[in-house]
């Protein structure tokens, strides 16, 4: 798994008073992979995970925290000859398709992928503004 950090924010619950929002990339696509790896190897388990978290912060069942936001898969078409062909007429690295859809080129691999995103769930960003704001309180910090 890879995985990079893109937010931290002090709580009163998280490991050593922080909580981190991390992207995480799976190599394949084993069963509770990004969980176990996240709970295990990081020991920073994922918030809500009533499975692999001992400690368990429960938010009011908010449920888990973990979130599908991108995916990225080969093209069933145009990675075809005809495919191919009618791509290259086309001109394009990127073909924007909609709103967080879009078919690109890589040009490394020599590829077409269709990739499709969505915004993180509103209870993420809510989530993280209010253990900040209420371990800031508690630790007599300035909001």
């Amino acid at each position: 798994t890879q995985w990079k950090v893109l937010q931290t924010v002090k709580s009163l619950h998280g490991n050593n008073g922080v909580l981190t929002l991390v992207e995480l990339r799976p190599k394949t696509g084993r069963y509770h992979q990004l969980r176990r790896h996240m709970a295990w190897v990081c020991k920073a388990p994922i918030v809500g995970d009533a499975t692999y978290d001992e400690d368990n912060l429960r938010l009011r069942k908010r449920g888990l925290f973990l979130c599908s936001n991108e995916i990225r898969i080969e093209h069933p078409y145009y990675n075809t000859p005809s495919g191919r062909e009618e791509w290259g007429q086309l001109k394009k690295d990127t073909l924007h398709l909609d709103e967080g859809c879009l078919l690109e080129e890589d040009e490394e691999k020599g590829i077409i992928t269709l990739r499709a995103r969505i915004d993180l769930p509103k209870k993420f960003a809510s989530f993280l503004m209010h253990e900040d704001a209420r371990a800031k309180k508690f630790l007599n910090e300035s909001v």
